[in-house]
């Protein structure tokens, strides 16, 4: 009876070891699939993590290059303004040094004067006119041109003179030469810049 059974049994107890083979292998299987899984996830999550915390080291860096930049290009354009406004004083100081040579020069003045005269004569219909002058100025000259006209000297007046007829003037002074700073600026800096070139 023994023998009978024996067999049976054997291929019973083989059946049950091959299925727990088979469930320990697939249960095996199941884990390394999911610690796969779990390292593959956690690889991926570090490389996600790297990566923004490069990206976001790189922006820092960009930041922090464009600042640099943008205090840079601020800084050149403070020198350069500083550089504009030496330049510009300079030249104002060279055309008034120059306004007032032809101002003393009797030839260039008398040319100074004629322009002024002509100027005058073009824009005022009449010649009941007020001529402000400097103090230094002898305007007997004019006087014998304009016996009509009125003269008064200006002591605010360094050179040039202005002319009034009814409440409209005509300033040749150097005073009013000057009174337009930003037009003139922009001019003597175009002057100016030329001047200064190699030859």
């Amino acid at each position: 009876m023994n023998d009978d059974h024996s067999e049976p049994l054997r291929l019973l107890v083989q059946r049950i070891t091959q299925h727990q083979q088979r469930h320990c292998q697939h249960i095996l299987d199941e884990a390394r699939s999911r610690a796969a899984e779990m390292v593959a996830n956690a690889t991926a999550e570090a490389e996600r993590r790297e990566a923004a915390a490069l990206a976001a080291e790189q922006q820092r860096l960009a930041d922090t290059a464009a600042t640099l930049q943008a205090r840079q290009a601020t800084e050149q354009r403070q020198q350069r303004l500083l550089q504009t406004r030496a330049l510009l004083e300079r030249g104002w100081s060279r055309l008034l040094e120059t306004l007032q040579q032809q101002w003393a020069d009797s030839n260039q003045r008398r040319q100074w004067l004629q322009s002024l005269l002509q100027q005058a004569r073009r824009t005022f219909a009449h010649a009941d006119w007020l001529v402000l002058h400097p103090p230094e100025w002898d305007a007997q000259e004019w006087q014998q041109q304009l016996p009509e006209a009125r003269f008064q000297v200006d002591p605010s007046l360094s050179a040039g003179i202005k002319i009034g007829c009814r409440g409209a003037w005509l300033d040749g002074s150097i005073q009013g030469m000057m009174a337009n700073r930003r037009e003139l600026s922009g001019l003597l800096l175009a002057q100016l810049a030329i001047d200064e070139e190699p030859s």
